[in-house]
């Protein structure tokens, strides 16, 4: 169809390009037919302050051997969907990982942060999470249901000043 409009030397140009930029980019095009290329962001933003700005899908990571400023996207490996929310005296996580089992899924979780890992068949997540506030990571609750994580975590003061008492 697109031969008929634009001939077979203009349609072979196009590959080319498509080709060179994937090289550019690092991209290994056998990969591709293994494992789509996804990348997407979300924007928040709370009242009163900057919008964030959170990336989502294959990771890039950066090419030792490139001096140019460049980055080799990640094919095998993404970056999930992630939204954090604090509400009332909690705080709430969730990330869409589709194709992953609840096995697949290893959490950590710090007072400022929370280290997720998933590996499935066909699927690799990981992203380091940076909490709003401090938590109480023993209180943290998490639960998986068709391919939505959501932990919950009860907050925690940490530097509040607490009267004590002298015996």
């Amino acid at each position: 169809m697109f031969e008929d409009v634009l001939g077979d030397e203009e349609f072979r140009d196009i590959e080319d390009i498509i080709e060179h930029m994937m090289e550019r980019f690092g991209v290994d095009m056998d990969d591709l037919t293994k494992q789509p290329f996804v990348y997407g962001f979300s924007i928040s933003q709370r009242p009163g302050e900057e919008p964030e700005i959170n990336e989502f899908g294959n990771v890039p990571s950066p090419d030792e051997n490139c001096t140019c400023g460049k980055q080799q996207v990640r094919v095998d490996e993404r970056k999930p969907l992630i939204d954090v929310c604090e509400i009332d005296d909690k705080v709430h996580v969730t990330a869409e990982l589709p194709g992953i089992e609840k096995e697949e899924i290893e959490l950590h979780v710090t007072e400022k942060s929370m280290q997720l890992k998933a590996t499935g068949k066909d699927q690799k997540y990981t992203e380091d999470i940076e909490l709003p506030t401090g938590v109480d990571p023993d209180s943290a609750k998490a639960t998986y249901k068709n391919g939505v994580l959501e932990v919950v975590l009860n907050t925690k003061e940490f530097g509040k000043q607490r009267p004590v008492r002298i015996e």
